[in-house]
């Protein structure tokens, strides 16, 4: 009997939002945590807990090479801020603050500060930061950090072991460091949103949650100390507050701010910064310096985020996209709307690929070059992906990049759920769409994580075919970038791309297609065999369900001749799976739910005509 192979399975991906018979044979009408790699469909890879548990949970990650070549893992939560150092999280919340009481000159070996009695919370001896303020001291030290021996808790005066190298006036604020002081400083991130912004400005790591000052995390000799926790963004307006942080060239820009009133369409930058140091200024009113604002009043809708694109800095809103250039003196910066009706849905939505951004919008996925806004899900998954999104929460969805893999992972929370637990999966490089399960996930960031050394392909003892995990995962790589999963229920750090697993519980993964006519969608066909051409690690077996339909409004009814239940195939002993099936169209899908790797190269239906007479199929 003759073949009907279906071949280039690998070539268009997922598309749910157009009937299955009118899709072009290599394309699939349904799937679940699997990729489209190499011209195939690909059993996704599992993923399992790395690091410690998260001492509190952890709405966002952020990934730190500092200076001297250590890499850390930054936690942040609603409340606090931890620090992963590849064995254990460290407290770095910042920390209460005391008020100098008078002005001490340089050589000074003693402070006095106003909080008496509250001196019962610092350690009796330990170390502090003197200062916030560059412009503060004569010295050239923006702040200054030095030890104690002792503290009166009666009169407020602190003994210092050394003396101090600059001038401190008045407003100059003591602020403990790490574990000298008994009480944290909490953070008062909103409990519905919970989302924070990091950047990297000349090695310093600088957040915002929206609901605080903005904090950084203090560096010396080009390294943050695990002693020393976050302080308020140095030289910040008191009082001020932005939803976004980000910086751009040498410049820190502040997005969606509140000063005595909200002013959510509020672009405001520093001054820019010197090497290894943060802006000195936020101030729009010094002409000597080029810190400035401007409003974005073309359309009603509140900034939502920005980020970097080349040359520019593209502001997204909630409606509207606008893109920032330097220009230089006077206007430092100049603004043109670049859509006047696109927008982004959520803070961390956006994020940047090869030569654009890719963002999540209020009706579709878009692609933005800086010239052009261009729709991805049309006749994909758009409606698929709405329809699932939960209205209530749709702040908590943000866009992941995956550059070793060139994926975007748009993450959603789908139905009820609160937190993001599905994800579209789009490679940029190939044009596919899939889609994947995730964890209770808040926050998904890509960065080294430390792996047990040792294993090396020569140390195992398994072979390729019998070897458990996933072919290409990077299971014996303990350098390479790593897509990082942060579960806020578990209060856990995942690593993607890790095993066949959901951190130790069952992942099945499916790809289906229905509506396949086998080149004639007015005939009657008989099926006898189905061939797989699939690869599978280990003696294992695939789940296989075929289907057969009349018409297209008829039902789907998968395996009829084993009253629903799969067929077992193994390409290790079987070529092919053997059925009685007739109808006009057909279906397959492939399914798993073991810890084993698979993936499908294509695939070819065993067909015969069942029989025409009078222009009536029977």
């Amino acid at each position: 009997m003759p073949l009907v192979p279906i071949t280039d399975v690998g070539k268009v991906g997922i598309i749910e939002d157009i009937p299955p018979y009118n899709l072009p044979p290599n394309a699939w009408s349904g799937g679940n945590n699997v990729r489209f790699l190499d011209n195939g469909v690909k059993k996704l890879a599992g993923y399992e807990a790395v690091m410690a548990t998260v001492p509190f949970p952890p709405y966002y990650i952020h990934p730190y090479l500092s200076a001297s070549g250590t890499y850390y893992w930054v936690a942040y939560g609603t409340a606090d801020i931890a620090v992963w150092n590849g064995s254990t999280w460290t407290d770095v919340t910042r920390q209460a603050t005391l008020s100098l009481n008078g002005g001490v000159t340089a050589g000074g070996g003693t402070i006095t500060v106003s909080a008496g009695a509250t001196l019962t919370a610092l350690a009796a001896t330990g170390t502090l930061t003197i200062g916030t303020d560059r412009t503060e001291d004569t010295s050239t030290n923006p702040y200054e950090v030095i030890t104690y021996t002792n503290r009166n808790t009666s009169t407020g005066v602190i003994t210092l072991s050394g003396t101090l190298a600059g001038n401190h006036p008045t407003s100059a604020v003591v602020t403990p460091q790490g574990s000298t002081s008994t009480s944290d400083e909490d953070y008062a991130a909103n409990e519905t949103n919970r989302k924070w912004t990091t950047t990297n400005l000349n090695g310093i790591v600088i957040a915002t949650n929206g609901y605080d000052a903005p904090q950084e995390w203090p560096i010396t000799a080009g390294s943050p100390s695990l002693t020393t926790p976050y302080i308020e963004l140095r030289n910040w307006p008191s009082g001020n507050k932005c939803k976004v942080i980000r910086s751009f060239r040498t410049f820190l820009v502040g997005l969606n701010w509140e000063r005595s009133n909200e002013e959510p369409r509020l672009v405001k930058w520093s001054t820019e910064a010197a090497y290894g140091q943060v802006p000195v200024t936020w101030s729009e009113t010094d002409n000597s310096l080029d810190a400035g604002e401007y409003q974005l009043a073309d359309t009603a809708g509140d900034i939502v985020d920005g980020l970097p694109l080349g040359d520019s800095f593209l502001i997204y809103k909630n409606d509207a996209i606008y893109i920032m250039n330097y220009v230089g003196t006077p206007y430092i910066f100049s603004f043109k709307l670049l859509s006047p009706t696109i927008g982004c849905l959520a803070k961390n939505a956006v994020a940047e690929y090869e030569g654009g951004h890719f963002f999540i919008g209020n009706s579709d996925f878009y692609l933005c070059n800086g010239q052009q806004v261009t729709p991805l899900l049309p006749e994909r998954l758009r409606r698929t992906v709405y329809d699932e999104l939960n209205g209530d929460n749709y702040n908590k969805c943000f866009v992941a990049a995956d550059y070793v893999k060139n994926e975007m992972i748009a993450a959603y929370p789908a139905g009820s759920s609160t937190v993001c637990d599905k994800a579209i999966i789009w490679n940029w490089k190939t044009n596919t769409f899939s889609k994947r399960d995730l964890p209770d996930t808040s926050h998904i960031a890509s960065g080294i994580v430390s792996i047990t050394a040792g294993a090396t392909w020569n140390s195992i003892a398994s072979t390729w075919n019998t070897g458990a995990g996933a072919w290409g995962a990077t299971n014996y790589d303990n350098v390479a970038e790593n897509l990082v999963f942060a579960d806020v229920t578990n209060t856990k750090i995942y690593r993607d791309n890790k095993g066949n697993t959901k951190d130790g519980a069952t992942m099945t993964s499916y790809i289906q297609r229905t509506g396949y006519d086998l080149n004639d969608p007015q005939l009657v066909k008989f099926v006898s065999a189905v061939y797989p051409q699939i690869e599978v690690s280990g003696n294992n077996s695939v789940n296989v369900y075929i289907a057969s339909q009349m018409s297209t409004e008829d039902g789907i009814s998968w395996n009829p001749e084993t009253g629903g239940a799969p067929y077992l195939f193994n390409p290790n002993d079987q070529s092919k799976v053997s059925c009685r099936v007739s109808g006009k169209y057909f279906g397959v899908k492939v399914e798993s739910a073991g810890d084993f790797d698979w993936k499908l190269h294509g695939l070819a239906f065993e067909v015969r005509p069942k029989g025409k007479r009078g222009g009536r199929s029977y």
